[in-house]
């Protein structure tokens, strides 16, 4: 339909230039052909095209619906349903040979016996089963590729930047338990070579990224003249040194803001003193564990 409205649309035009030029050899069935007749009948004619079109679109974008609507209905089980949208479709569609194949699968599954369709559903799920299996080895494959060709971690220069590396080892995590969870050997396998490779990485990059941490809220917490910096192994404890922290309540305040975020940068203490020289100090314990255990959040 939409070839025939191009073709009439071109016909009209050259109508319209021929009419021009010689109006008698386009009106023939009046005995005054004027040019500006010419254009009246071809300014008429272009808005039965355009007409003509709109309905043409409407039904394209019906028969479309339909189309979806059915195939939705036969995922379902709909099968009579589904039949009945695509009868709608008329034999002038682009799209009523696509509803035609449709038709006779519906009617194919409607018609099978109850055994036949639980056997057609286990080998549906089994298929299902196998395509899950597919990426999941290739996803994978893909995570220990790009950690072979080597990722960068504790570059960032906000601590947003430094929590979405920390994500990225959640996300491995997942990924990790996923596969330990299956039922298939190659998967538990490429699973352990992915566990093996994000413990190294975590014991590894965690000291960097509490590093980096302490150095960023260095640079903030300067100007309320409270003094941060990290150390002991592995850059476990974070210390806080300010005037404001003589009075416990601030502390105790200071610690509930920061507590979380603490957690998840994997910091052992929070070390809270009034002064930089000052011998005794008030600490908060946070995560005792290891730094190459799975990072998972929480909610």
């Amino acid at each position: 339909m939409a070839g025939i409205l191009g073709l009439l649309s071109f016909a009209l035009f050259v109508a319209l230039i021929v009419g021009l030029v010689k109006p008698s050899l386009i009106l023939r069935w009046t005995n005054k052909p004027t040019r500006l007749k010419v254009i009246g009948y071809w300014f008429l004619s272009i808005i039965i095209t355009g007409i003509l079109g709109v309905m043409f679109i409407d039904d394209t974008i019906n028969a479309k619906a339909d189309i979806e609507s059915a195939n939705k209905l036969i995922e379902q089980g709909k099968y009579s349903s589904a039949i009945s949208d695509l009868e709608k479709i008329e034999k002038t569609d682009s799209l009523y040979s696509k509803a035609q194949i449709l038709i006779k699968r519906a009617d194919s599954l409607n018609n099978l016996s109850e055994e036949e369709k639980l056997i057609a559903k286990k080998i549906q799920e089994e298929n299902s089963k196998k395509e899950e299996l597919v990426k999941q080895k290739e996803q994978l494959e893909r995570e220990i590729k790009s950690i072979d060709d080597g990722i960068k971690f504790a570059d960032g220069n906000s601590i947003e930047e430094l929590q979405m590396d920390i994500v990225v080892f959640a996300t491995w995590a997942k990924i990790i338990k996923e596969a330990e969870e299956s039922e298939q050997t190659e998967i538990q396998n490429l699973g352990k070579n992915l566990k093996s490779k994000v413990s190294r990485i975590q014991v590894r990059e965690f000291p960097n990224l509490r590093k980096q941490y302490a150095k960023i809220v260095a640079k903030k917490m300067w100007e309320n003249d409270i003094e941060v910096s990290a150390n002991g192994t592995g850059k476990r404890y974070i210390n806080f040194s300010g005037g404001v922290f003589a009075a416990n309540k601030n502390k105790k305040e200071f610690q509930t803001q920061v507590q979380e975020v603490l957690n998840m940068f994997r910091f052992n203490q929070a070390r809270y003193r009034w002064y930089k020289g000052e011998s005794e100090y008030t600490y908060y314990t946070m995560y005792e564990g290891k730094d190459s255990e799975p990072v998972t959040f929480n909610n």
